[in-house]
Parts: C-alpha cells; sequence; structure tokens
C-alpha cells in the first residue's frame, strides 16, 4: 500500500512540474462514437515539456491514446487507461514548428465524452510563465495560440514594468463574441481575451484590460479616490474624456470611471504625448482641466525616483505587423507634474 501511494506521490508531482514549467493550455472537447478515433494537433514552437491530460466518461470505460512527434508513425508515448490520464513528452529542437498530434481510440460500445487540456511550450510565452507564473490557455473554438500573441503580451507586459503586473495570474482566450472583445475578473485575477486578429486593436485591448487590473489590484488607494473624484467631475461633458483610441465607441470612457480609467490609461500608452497635448489645449483654450488632471494620474501610476528626484514613464506605439512595436522613455516629471518631452528623449523598444 505505501508503495502504490509513493507512485501516485510521484505521479501528480511530475504531471504538476509539466503544468507548472510549461506554457500554453488548449481545452478541447468531444464526444466520441464507439469506433471512431479522436485526434487533436498542436504545434510546440520552443523546447520543454508536454502534458496532455485527458478526463474520460463513462469513468468505467478504457481508451487507448497516443502522442505523436511530427511526421512519425510511432508513438513518443502511449497509454491505455480509462477515468483520468496523461501523456507525457519533451519537445526539442528538433520537433519544433510542425504539428504533433494527440490520438485517442475508442472501442467500447458506448460514446465517451472526452475533456483534453494539452500543455505545451510557444515561443515568448516561455517568459510570460517563468517571470511572471500567468497561465495562458485557450479554447478550441478561440484557435490555438500563435507566437505572435505571445510575443505582443511579453513586449506588453514587459514595458509596464513586471512589478506592476504581478499578481495577474491567468491570459485566457476565449472563442469571438459579439458583445465583448476583452474583460478582466477581479476574483481570479484572470484576464479574458476574445479577439485573436493581430494588430493594433488586439494590442490596444491587451493594454486596456490590463488597465483594469492595475486599477483594481495595483493602485493604491489614494489614487483610486482621486481618480473616483475626477470621474465625478467629468459628468456628461465629453471634453473631459478622452475617445477611445483603438475603434471601439467613442464616448466608452464615460460609461464608468474603471472604463475611464482604461480608455485613459490605454490613450497614454498609444502615444503619452498626443494625450498630454490634448488636455493641455482643452485646459487652455476651453478652461476645461480635467482630462490634463486624468493624464498626470496615470503619469503617477509609473512614478518612480531617481537621486531623489520623480520620473515617470511615457510611451508610444510603433509600426509593424502582426505585432505591434512598443516604445517606452524615462523622463523627469515638472514640478507641475508633467513629464519632461525636451528633445533629445532616450526611448526604448519593446
Amino acid at each position: 500500500m505505501r508503495a502504490k501511494v509513493f507512485v501516485l506521490l510521484a505521479l501528480w508531482l511530475t504531471a504538476s512540474a509539466v503544468t507548472a514549467h510549461a506554457t500554453v493550455t488548449g481545452a478541447y472537447k468531444a464526444t466520441v462514437a464507439p469506433g471512431e478515433l479522436y485526434e487533436v494537433s498542436f504545434t510546440p514552437t520552443a523546447p520543454g515539456p508536454i502534458r496532455a491530460h485527458f478526463e474520460v466518461r463513462p469513468l468505467e470505460l478504457w481508451a487507448s491514446a497516443q502522442l505523436y512527434k511530427p511526421d512519425q508513425d510511432q508513438p513518443v508515448a502511449l497509454t491505455l487507461d480509462h477515468s483520468s490520464f496523461d501523456l507525457l513528452a519533451e519537445a526539442d529542437a528538433e520537433n519544433l514548428n510542425a504539428p504533433w498530434r494527440v490520438v485517442l481510440v475508442h472501442s467500447n460500445s458506448v460514446a465517451l465524452t472526452v475533456e483534453l487540456d494539452i500543455t505545451f511550450p510557444k515561443a515568448f510565452c516561455v517568459e510570460i510563465a517563468a517571470e511572471l507564473s500567468i497561465r495562458i490557455s485557450y479554447e478550441e473554438e478561440a484557435g490555438e495560440i500563435e507566437d505572435y500573441h505571445c510575443d505582443q503580451m511579453w513586449r506588453a507586459l514587459r514595458s509596464l514594468g513586471l512589478n506592476l503586473i504581478e499578481g495577474l495570474h491567468q491570459i485566457k482566450f476565449l472563442p469571438p463574441s459579439n458583445e465583448v472583445e476583452g474583460r478582466f475578473l477581479y476574483a481570479g485575477r484572470i484576464l479574458e481575451m476574445y479577439r485573436m486578429t493581430p494588430g493594433r486593436r488586439f494590442t490596444g485591448i491587451f493594454y486596456h484590460e490590463l488597465a483594469h487590473f492595475i486599477h483594481f489590484v495595483k493602485l493604491g488607494a489614494s489614487l483610486k479616490r482621486e481618480w473616483s473624484s475626477l470621474h465625478r467631475q467629468s459628468g456628461s461633458d465629453m471634453i473631459n474624456y478622452v475617445r477611445e483610441p483603438f475603434g471601439g465607441p467613442p464616448n466608452y470612457a464615460m460609461t464608468n470611471e474603471f472604463e475611464d480609467f482604461a480608455v485613459t490609461f490605454s490613450a497614454y500608452i498609444l502615444n503619452t504625448k498626443d494625450l498630454f497635448d490634448l488636455g493641455i489645449a482643452r485646459r487652455d483654450n476651453l478652461g476645461k482641466p480635467i482630462l490634463l488632471e486624468k493624464a498626470k494620474l496615470i503619469a503617477h501610476v509609473f512614478l518612480h525616483y531617481r537621486d531623489g528626484k520623480p520620473y515617470t514613464y511615457i510611451y508610444r506605439f510603433g509600426s509593424g505587423y502582426p505585432v505591434i512595436p512598443i516604445e517606452r522613455a524615462e523622463v523627469p516629471l515638472t514640478a507641475e507634474g508633467l513629464p519632461d518631452f525636451t528633445e533629445p528623449i532616450p526611448w526604448e523598444r519593446f
């Protein structure tokens, strides 16, 4: 009995280690009729562990499962089991960037319900998992995450500073929706993405949802109170808001104080100088300083000190496809609390 317990514990520890160090998990579900094969392909793009985890119902029915490397007829791992079981393997430099296959063979007389989670390494998502312990997953209907998704997310996360993102638990890609393109779930610290198409809007939505995380989780109580006050003062006057910068409803910031923060934050990342120029123009030409005060508060999100002097980070988007380069610069804050845009500005590219 003790030997059996030890073996089960060793298997559990092995599976946990694979999950901890692999980087992307695809979730698949299917009902498999008697005599049918169920096959799923996936493409590792970085070296690392692979785990195919099966949950099969009814519990008492057995099935055979195999895991194949690209262009190979002999499985690298196989098992005959029931209920819950794993296939484990390792991706190396010789078998990357080509589809692997998981095959389940069902020879019972009753249909099987199969839930399959495939965890495998993707370039750039490796760094996200290693540095931040963020789980990255996708549902089958959303499509497999590509390297450019991981690349774009890693650039965005690094550009904000890893300390500002620490505590985000999961990034999940879900099927496209007509109602929402992104969402942050506070209780689980989960960021959901419903848009897979690369480019500026994908990047903007990702920053928008990160802004919700920062607002809810990382922003200090004093800045939260100040933001709530600025939003209340904004009222229904669009002059006190910035337009949604990535193609959404132009007055989306007016929805509530949380969307106001996320839209303003996104505009700050898109081009900090443009946001401040707009805020200064509205203050000087229209006598309405609230947007400028909002921009100054976002600058304080990035406040840090060097040699006893206050600094912040400013941002701008570069040009590129499918991945948008992000540029960041460290600049001092003036006595008025404005970023100093005096040239030359030492831009850092992500």
